[in-house]
């Protein structure tokens, strides 16, 4: 099973711009801090098996004071 790894912004926008097959995304509050991500059902593939890149989103509230996104892609 492939794991994911962190990245910077850039190789994260950068990896979801070149990914060879059509993306969905979504974005779950059911955890905090929220979580967007990119979904890859093609081959009939379904979640979270389909996940190939992640954020968590920290919204700058005093909660998060100091916390900048988090990015992680898919190792394949």
């Amino acid at each position: 099973m492939s794991e994911f790894k962190q990245v910077s912004r850039e190789q994260y926008e950068s990896f979801v711009a070149s990914y060879p097959n059509k993306l969905s995304y979504d974005v779950t509050c059911i955890c905090e801090p929220p979580m967007g991500s990119y979904n890859d059902f093609s081959d009939g593939k379904v979640w979270p098996e389909s996940m190939v890149a992640k954020v968590r989103m920290y919204d700058g509230s005093a909660y998060y004071e100091g916390q900048q996104a988090e990015y992680f892609i898919k190792e394949i």
